[in-house]
């Protein structure tokens, strides 16, 4: 019960932060800027990144594509350890590469984590 509201609260918070990048990608662009450029900010961002990747790979065991939710919140894990790790000159790098990137590129990014959101959100109520 509590493993399903916690993915299920992880799928919608996919599915807004991929809908923002289908529909605005500029903002979404200037908001992880202004997000990795802060400490508090990123901070925060790198605790969600770590304790969702952790509660998917913790509560995967119960759902069919559990391979999948394993896989996905390692890398999350990864990546949360990766951003509170960071230097400032890598930053500073990591923020001038996110700023070339097109904005179709973002838009891909959102329809990817819109259907990492949907294919959650099915497994759970099918598990």
């Amino acid at each position: 019960m509590l493993s399903a509201l916690l993915f299920g609260l992880i799928s919608l918070i996919w599915l807004a932060m991929g809908l923002a990048m289908i529909a605005v990608p500029m903002w979404w662009s200037a908001w992880v800027k202004h997000s990795v450029a802060d400490a508090l900010h990123r901070y925060v961002a790198a605790q969600g990144l770590i304790l969702g990747g952790l509660i998917l790979v913790l509560g995967a065991s119960t759902h069919r594509g559990y391979w999948l939710w394993v896989t996905v919140g390692s890398l999350g894990v990864a990546k949360g350890m990766v951003l509170l790790g960071l230097g400032e000159s890598r930053r500073e790098r990591l923020l001038a590469v996110w700023e070339r990137t097109p904005a179709c590129a973002c838009r891909l990014a959102g329809v990817m984590t819109v259907t990492l959101a949907t294919l959650l959100t099915i497994d759970t109520m099918r598990g």
